[in-house]
């Protein structure tokens, strides 16, 4: 994980290891950190949720990748302020909190936490640009191509209702733009699954391609 050996005994001094199945929710707003996040592998993704329980996707977690919420929230001693779902089964890297501060001596780990900060805020403006500036239907397809790119699968796995809860939508307005975005060439749908047509070719999502999760 570390070049700097000091740092790296360290860490596997403390480290704990998880593999975490998808759609398990890692933490939610509100909720005390006690361990800090760094994906080895699959991904997490993040949304924002407010106090009537509305959701706006984020951004994703990629292998080689922390939390930046999660290490601010930790330098100042605050609870969780996002909701972190696993997108696709996740190998963990579990670092106690108490440990952020304290590795800061470090210089490898100090430029991990700020290249983490500046690539998260960076990320955070582009979702602030899309939905200040971008109409819904290209929010959606913004959206579908983010979360087919975190895992690789063209398939999405998720019901009108999942998406709409994630773009802060009504499901109706959702479902007419996903037919707009099929009877384009852009999508598949079937039921409780949409299938992302990233190339000029689409093609039909078949159930024994659901049954595979290909």
């Amino acid at each position: 994980m570390f070049e700097d050996k000091e740092l790296e005994r360290a860490f596997n001094e403390v480290v704990m290891r998880r593999h975490i199945p998808a759609g398990t929710v890692l933490m939610s707003p509100g909720d005390v950190i006690t361990h800090v996040p760094i994906v080895e592998k699959g991904s997490l993704r993040i949304l924002a949720q407010d106090a009537n329980g509305r959701e706006r996707f984020l951004y994703h977690i990629l292998p080689g990748e922390s939390c930046a919420i999660s290490l601010t929230c930790c330098s100042s001693k605050r609870n969780s302020s996002v909701l972190a779902v696993v997108e696709e089964d996740a190998d963990l890297l579990l670092i106690p909190s108490d440990r952020m501060d304290a590795w800061m001596v470090y210089p490898e780990w100090r430029r991990f936490v700020s290249d983490t900060q500046a690539q998260r805020f960076g990320e955070l403006l582009e979702t602030i640009e899309v939905v200040a500036f971008q109409k819904l239907d290209e929010q959606m397809w913004n959206y579908l191509t983010k979360r087919v790119q975190a895992t690789g699968n063209t398939i999405l796995k998720a019901t009108h209702q999942d998406i709409a809860d994630e773009l802060n939508s009504p499901r109706e307005v959702i479902t007419r733009l996903l037919h707009q975005l099929q009877a384009r060439g852009r999508v598949s749908l079937a039921r409780g699954a949409v299938e992302v047509h990233l190339s000029s070719e689409p093609s039909s999502i078949s159930q024994e391609g659901l049954d595979r999760g290909l």
